[in-house]
Parts: structure tokens; sequence; C-alpha cells
């Protein structure tokens, strides 16, 4: 009698680890079979279970396994942390830039680190649907990262650097900071607070490094009641806010740093929903120049951070990683700028 077909409800999407448990295998095998890797064969009778398997549950074998039998180097991998983020938008404009002349495609991930499950963006590296990828979720310490990284598979950070991985591409975050102090000095300002990024991102600490040291160059204060930690969203932002209000009481800053646009939206809706007007109360400066900046009440004074170009340079390093030459930690060139709107005035007397 014919075995019946047992393949999953549909809608169901089957991992290569389900694949592997009907197998009776580890997924690492079920991986070099489905990829066709034949540098360590597996016996015939295993070959045949796990690809009876992958058949039975609808997993896709001919498409994973046809990445591997044409140029070998056909997608790159981008993971992203939020695609609510509009940054995220531009950096893969500069991305899409050097794929699209070089023949690749860009498969674009969401992954949050403190929602990740048994099996986030690494699915992508397992099931070998891309060649490498570009990682911008990256902690400082982050062990899915750096496993990937110690297997040898084609890793590049962006916006992040993580213990352990050696190719990253960077901003000038503490020159952005730099920036923002200078400008609010310049309008008379010297009681300034800065809204900084997660503590366990790179990124949030190298902004802050740079706020405390143009504070400092300039002989002001850095309080820290006047410091808040949040991460990159606006609904974040409203709650960093709040903190802040809660820190400094009557106290208040006359001008706040944010290190990311979405929280600084999020941070002027709770101050103004606390009675403080931007900017006749008090200035904010957000860090990354988007075009929703003009749009917003009131328009945005930002930093301009390259977005754009880091993508480029991060989509270059990757392409040569996998032509096999060496990769190192860069700072792009491109020095942050100041782009002037409503959202910053001198202080009230």
């Amino acid at each position: 009698m014919a075995r019946k077909d047992q393949r999953n409800s549909p809608g169901k999407v089957v991992l290569l680890r389900d694949v592997a448990r009907r197998a009776g295998v580890d997924t690492s095998t079920a991986s070099r079979v489905l990829r066709g890797d034949e540098r360590k064969p597996a016996k015939q009778e295993t070959r045949e279970r796990i690809l009876t398997a992958a058949r039975e549950m609808g997993y896709h074998v001919n498409s994973v396994a046809r990445s591997l039998r044409t140029r070998q180097r056909e997608a790159i991998g981008l993971i992203i942390p939020d695609a609510a983020n509009p940054g995220f938008a531009e950096i893969f404009r500069g991305v899409q830039s050097v794929t699209d002349v070089a023949g690749w495609h860009v498969i674009v991930m969401e992954d949050r680190p403190d929602h990740r499950q048994e099996l986030g963006w690494d699915r992508l590296v397992l099931e070998g649907r891309v060649d490498g990828v570009l990682v911008l979720t990256a902690t400082i310490r982050d062990k899915l990262v750096r496993g990937v990284a110690d297997s040898g598979f084609p890793i590049v950070l962006m916006n992040r650097r993580s213990t352990g991985v050696p190719g990253s591409v960077v901003m000038n975050d503490p020159k952005g900071s730099e920036v923002a102090v200078s400008h609010f000095v310049k309008l008379g300002h010297r009681r300034i607070a800065h809204v900084a990024g997660p503590s366990n991102v790179d990124t949030g600490q190298r902004r802050l490094a740079g706020f405390r040291d143009a504070m400092k160059a300039r002989g002001l204060p850095v309080r820290d009641e006047w410091i808040v930690y949040t991460n990159y969203t606006e609904a974040a932002g409203e709650v960093a806010a709040r903190e802040l209000l809660a820190k400094a009481g009557n106290d208040m800053p006359t001008a706040i740093y944010c290190a990311s646009f979405l929280s600084g939206i999020g941070l002027i809706k709770a101050l103004n929903e606390a009675g403080y007007s931007v900017p006749r109360d008090i200035s904010v400066i957000v860090s990354d120049e988007l075009a929703l900046a003009a749009h917003t009440s009131p328009p945005l004074t930002t930093i301009r951070m390259h977005l754009s170009r880091m993508g480029e340079v991060g989509a270059r390093m990757l392409l040569d990683r996998l032509a096999g030459k060496p990769v190192s930690a860069i700072v792009i060139p491109e020095m942050p700028e100041l782009v002037i709107r409503g959202s910053t005035a001198p202080p009230r007397a």
C-alpha cells in the first residue's frame, strides 16, 4: 500500500529543522543534503530519507538547490531591526545600488534580538538561501552573530560592531553628537540632555561617548538625570521623555539631542503632552536626516549621517568577502552634517 502523503497543513511554513526531525537526522546533515553539498556526503539511505521527508512535507528543495547550482553567488541577506524605521530604506537603497550593478539579489528580513526565536535570520544561512549577510541588528556581544562569523560564513555588520566579528561599516557617530552639541551651544544653550540608544548596542554607546566628549570640550556638565536610554522607536521615545521628566522634575534642560529619528518624534509628542513646547521651551535635534523631517511638527533639525553611503560601502565589503578578500572595521569618511529646521531655537531668557 502506498504511503499517504503527509504534507503539513496549508499556510504553515516548513522549516529545515522540521524536515530534519522527521528524517531523524541533525539539521546540518539535512542542510547539506538539500543544498546538494557533496563535501561531506551522507549515506544513500540517509539521503533518501531526508529527501522523502522534504517532499512529503512540502519543503521547497528545488529553490534551495537552484542557488547552489547556478552561480553560487546569487543572493545576500540584509537583516534590519525594524521595518517601520524609514532610515533602513535609505540604507537599502545604498546596498541595492551596488548589488544591482553586480547582478545580485537582496533578501530583506526583519530581526529583533529581544524577540529572537530558535531560528531567525540564521535560517537564511542554514538553508543555503544566501551566500552572505549584511546585519544591522548585532548587539555588542551577540552570540548568534558571533556563531555565524566563527563558522566562516561571509558576514558584514553595518551601523553596528560586535565582539569577534572583523567586518563592519559604521558612520562617524561621535562626530554627529559633536555637531549637535556645537549647534546648541551656538544658539546659547548650556543645559543639554541626551536621549541615548540602547546600552547594549555599539551605535548608541558611540553617540553617547561623542556627546560626553563634546560637552566636556566646552566645559559643560553632563548630568546623570539628563541622560536616558531607549530603543530606536517612536514608542520608546515617549517612554524616554517621561523618564527624563520624572528624573529632572522642574529642573529641565533647554535642549535635547536624540540618538534616533523615530524616538525623537516620540520624545516631542510626550513633551508636548507634558506642557512643553518645542522649540520655545526645549530645542530638539535628532540623528539621521530623512525626508519626513521636513513634515513633522515642528520640522526637525537633524544630523545627516549618510545612511545610503554606508549601505554602499557595506555591500561592497560583503562582495569582497565573498571573493575571498580580507575585511576590516571601517568608519565611512563622510562627515555628519547639520540640517537646521524648526525644532531648534535660542533658549528663553
